[in-house]
């Protein structure tokens, strides 16, 4: 009996600790993708596994800002993040980071209401030819 309580209050307070306020828009979240390969130009290209990180910072429908980054296994290149509101009904793209990296990070203040609904980063590279993963969070 003194074992499950031990085990219950911890768990119970980690639930409290990383579940948000209903009002709350702010939140961070981490999306994994595999390595991959996929065809440009009639070449055969590698796309290493990594991972896709978002984080909004607002309250309600209010973001102040949105930002993503990634970190992968090798290089990728001219990436950019697509970041969608309220179903992907708004959106707008990041600047191009052009050359190759393993890294790369963006944040923009946004200062406004968005729609209700998701809220997404996107990234992208090869100057937004090809799709790599989305990473979402729920606006509302």
């Amino acid at each position: 009996m003194l074992k499950r309580s031990m085990l219950a209050v911890p768990l119970a307070i980690a639930a409290l600790a990383v579940a948000p306020a209903a009002s709350q828009a702010s939140a961070y979240g981490l999306q994994f993708w595999g390595g991959f390969d996929f065809n440009i130009f009639g070449q055969t290209v590698r796309v290493p596994a990594g991972e896709l990180y978002h984080q909004i910072s607002g309250r309600g429908q209010y973001v102040s800002w949105d930002g993503a980054g990634f970190i992968a296994a090798g290089n990728l290149c001219d990436s950019s993040v697509r970041f969608s509101y309220g179903y992907h009904t708004q959106s707008f793209n990041s600047s191009v980071h052009w050359g190759c990296s393993h890294v790369g990070v963006w944040k923009y203040t946004l200062n406004r209401n968005v729609r209700r609904g998701t809220a997404c980063a996107a990234l992208w590279i090869y100057d937004w030819r090809h799709y790599i993963t989305e990473q979402c969070h729920f606006v509302g």
